[in-house]
């Protein structure tokens, strides 16, 4: 499979000009700086290569690992809640890969995806050399917009699948392109993938009965985000069913009630836009407007109480 990051990309460590008696001290370091709450075992103490790249993307990172064999162990450092928690999409370009979280296990095999969520503890294990993608996104926004998502962590979404294979090819191809893009360019690159995890989808068998109803929910919901009179009502009407029906749906599916889906998104929509270069002097207010709020106060405070900072001071950090 044809892959591999440019020579602009950041790279974060490069065994083949490490000292061998010191290459598993200084991959075991640069893994912890690039993933918090990773421990790895590599198989051989004196590893013959090895490589960490890097390209930032917004608010996310895409790396590539080339590594020997290897044990690979994560314990969250941040709470799901936080604004710092990741969803990664692995993709296996060369070699195979055995992953474990919450009780599931995947092999992964070239051209396969896996989705890991690092709320919770995972295990990797290589038993040959490999080369991974990791694109790592912020956890909040990409199960904002695909809370089903959540159903796919530790499973294999296999390269026979037309949506996953369309997936493989964006995400290397946006390995060799993303190194020479600006920085806004880069963040508008995250926020198209986001908006491209919809190609990965649940099994037939995994489906239930009501999940094109939140799917559709979901989208209508996104289609109309910037309309400030969007509603649970406008949303179930879409549907043709009472409202109080596709609340208990998405109650029962997601933990959360429709207008909640509106009231999140609108505020992930909104950071997502202060966040962005290319709109850094777009008047807060203009921001508040185009995500559906029809008060600056009332979106300064809502803001305040979901980030526990001003819009302002988000878009300065």
């Amino acid at each position: 499979m044809e892959a591999g990051l440019l020579p602009e990309a950041d790279s974060v460590i490069d065994l083949r000009e490490v000292d061998q008696n010191r290459r598993t001290l200084m991959w075991n370091s640069a893994a912890r700086d690039s993933w918090p709450g990773i421990t790895v075992t590599l198989d051989s103490p004196l590893p013959s290569g090895g490589s960490i790249k890097r390209v930032p993307l917004g608010a996310g990172d895409l790396f590539e690992v080339e590594s020997l064999a290897a044990d690979v162990d994560f314990h969250p450092t941040q709470s799901s809640c936080t604004r710092n928690a990741f969803l990664s999409v692995m993709v296996q370009v060369e070699g195979a890969t055995q992953v474990h979280q919450n009780g599931l296990q995947a092999v992964v095999e070239p051209g396969d995806i896996c989705l890991l969520d690092e709320s919770s503890r995972f295990r990797i294990v290589s038993q040959e050399w490999g080369r991974i993608y990791f694109l790592r996104l912020p956890r909040a926004q990409a199960l904002g917009r695909h809370p089903l998502l959540q159903r796919l962590v530790a499973q294999t979404l296999s390269s026979s699948d037309t949506g996953t294979s369309l997936l493989t090819d964006l995400l290397l191809r946006l390995g060799k392109d993303a190194p020479k893009l600006g920085d806004a360019q880069r963040n508008a690159a995250l926020g198209g993938v986001i908006q491209m995890l919809g190609l990965a989808s649940l099994p037939e068998g995994k489906l239930s009965p009501t999940d094109w109803r939140i799917r559709r929910a979901i989208d209508f919901i996104e289609q109309n985000l910037q309309q400030q009179d969007l509603s649970p009502e406008a949303v179930a009407r879409d549907q043709r069913i009472s409202r109080r029906r596709l609340d208990a749906i998405m109650q029962q599916q997601l933990g959360r009630s429709i207008s909640r889906q509106i009231w999140s998104r609108r505020l992930e929509r909104a950071s997502e836009d202060l966040r962005n270069p290319q709109g850094f002097h777009q008047p807060i207010a203009q921001i508040a407007f185009a995500n559906g709020f029809e008060n600056v106060a009332h979106f300064t405070r809502a803001f305040k109480n979901r980030y526990l900072i001003t819009p302002g001071q988000w878009r300065l950090n």
